[in-house]
């Protein structure tokens, strides 16, 4: 019989081979195996490609409990996919079939980890015999009220909105998982703040697992003309990813032997190239859309720089893949970004004063590429998670 720790972990989301965030579930599940005997209660539908992928690798101390609705509900959750129904359903049932298995095995740890969402239910994040873990969670940062003017109308309509529900959500629902749980793990400084009044134990780490890329270290192709360089913006073209943002910062000074290389796609594309015209850079800013992970990791190779200047960014896996890639990463001082970026990796500049002045002359201090960051690689997992698990509980 093993006398390893017992774990038991909630991944909604968890795929061997997905991005963000089922990525990040998996990479963490492998990452608790590595210590301790692990029970890992995840959607049905990545059963499948998970047992393929332990046929490969198995991992012996891995046991993957599937778990799903009942299909009729499936089948409404197809017909209405944008409403957010079933997602708490699912938690409500990971919840119950977590105090089974409690019941039966005798967990050391209950361990939440997707969704990374800080005003979403997390079902196993109830109180136990167990040392009870919410996250890595995030998404209580909102845009700074100095900063509104850049989201538009529309925009600004769409975070006062958003501001109200998850603001009602997290005094609802994330201060009572945070008050339950033993420790929060917070995906950045914004939220360890926000629960640190709430929470008995309170800590940042970042879910992003993003190795090195062994190809940044071969010969490289950059996309400029000599004497030029390009930075690329990387997101959705949503006001608050800050494209506008990114397009002002070519219209300094700092920036004038800079180009733009945007990638992505969004309802704020016109805007942006109007923004451009009016700015005199439009031929200095190419829109190429969306594209396949591959080819934005091929960007991340050729380019100079990553402009990020996204206002409330919970974590940053494209940010991580940027520093993975060797492309330094400048962005602005709030939530992910933030905690992921160090002082070598690029620029990180402060909210107060004039935002796009100093993001052009984080590109102007820029004196090249850097080396390919490990720093939140996959393998820093388990020791991280060894250190939680081994921790004594804070008394409730």
């Amino acid at each position: 019989m093993s006398t390893r720790p017992k774990i038991l972990l909630s991944a909604y989301a968890c795929r061997p081979k997905g991005g963000s965030e089922p990525g990040a579930g998996w990479a963490w599940a492998k990452a608790a195996a590595r210590d301790h005997d692990v029970w890992l209660i995840t959607r049905g539908k990545f059963a499948h490609e998970i047992t393929e992928e332990l046929a490969v690798r198995p991992i012996p101390s891995l046991t993957v409990v599937p778990l799903e609705l009942p299909k009729w509900l499936l089948k409404l959750r197809r017909r209405h996919a944008d409403v957010y129904w079933y997602y708490p359903l699912w938690q409500k049932l990971a919840g119950r079939t977590a105090a089974r298995l409690h019941a039966k095995h005798s967990f050391d740890v209950i361990h939440h980890l997707t969704f990374a969402t800080d005003w979403m239910p997390a079902g196993v994040v109830q109180e136990s015999t167990a040392k009870v873990i919410w996250g890595p969670v995030g998404g209580s940062t909102t845009v700074p009220l100095s900063m509104a003017h850049w989201l538009g109308s529309k925009g600004l309509v769409n975070e006062l909105v958003r501001r109200g529900y998850t603001g009602l959500m997290r005094r609802l629902v994330g201060r009572k998982h945070a008050a339950r749980a033993d420790l929060v793990v917070a995906q950045n400084k914004d939220v360890a703040e926000y629960f640190g009044k709430y929470a008995r134990s309170v800590t940042v780490q970042p879910n992003v697992a993003i190795s090195r890329f062994a190809a940044a270290c071969g010969p490289r192709e950059p996309y400029g003309a000599p004497g030029v360089k390009t930075a690329v913006f990387v997101g959705r073209m949503i006001p608050w990813k800050g494209l506008l943002i990114a397009i002002s910062v070519l219209a300094r000074p700092e920036a004038a032997n800079w180009e733009l290389r945007v990638i992505g796609d969004g309802p704020d594309w016109r805007r942006a190239e109007r923004l451009a015209e009016e700015l005199g850079v439009r031929d200095r800013v190419e829109f190429v859309g969306q594209l396949p992970r591959e080819e934005v990791l091929a960007a991340f190779l050729r380019a100079d720089a990553m402009l990020a200047p996204a206002m409330r960014e919970a974590a940053g896996w494209a940010v991580a893949e940027a520093l993975a890639s060797g492309c330094p990463v400048v962005c602005i001082d709030r939530a992910g970004p933030s905690v992921i970026v160090s002082p070598e990796d690029g620029a990180v500049v402060p909210l107060q004063g004039d935002v796009v002045g100093g993001l052009a002359k984080g590109l102007a201090s820029l004196t090249g590429r850097i080396d390919p960051v490990n720093r939140w690689a996959p393998e820093r997992l388990p020791d991280v998670l060894a250190g939680w698990y081994s921790t004594t509980r804070v008394p409730h």
